[in-house]
């Protein structure tokens, strides 16, 4: 039972990191975060990216 446990927590580990470092940030989209949802994931992928994460602080980050 203990093995199992552990897989699980290293799995999840796993899972985070590949979630917190898929992020990057797309300086010609930072324009666009004013704008609708779909613009934005319109810009993150007309730059080779699946779409956007967020906008913090005027950045745009895509994944």
């Amino acid at each position: 039972m203990s093995a199992l446990k552990t897989t699980f927590v290293l799995l999840l580990i796993a899972f985070a990191m590949v979630i917190v470092t898929d992020a990057a940030h797309v300086g010609p989209c930072d324009q666009v975060c004013s704008r609708i949802v779909p613009e934005r994931h319109e810009c993150c992928r007309s730059h080779g990216y699946r779409g956007y994460r967020n906008c913090r602080g005027g950045r745009m980050d895509c994944y």
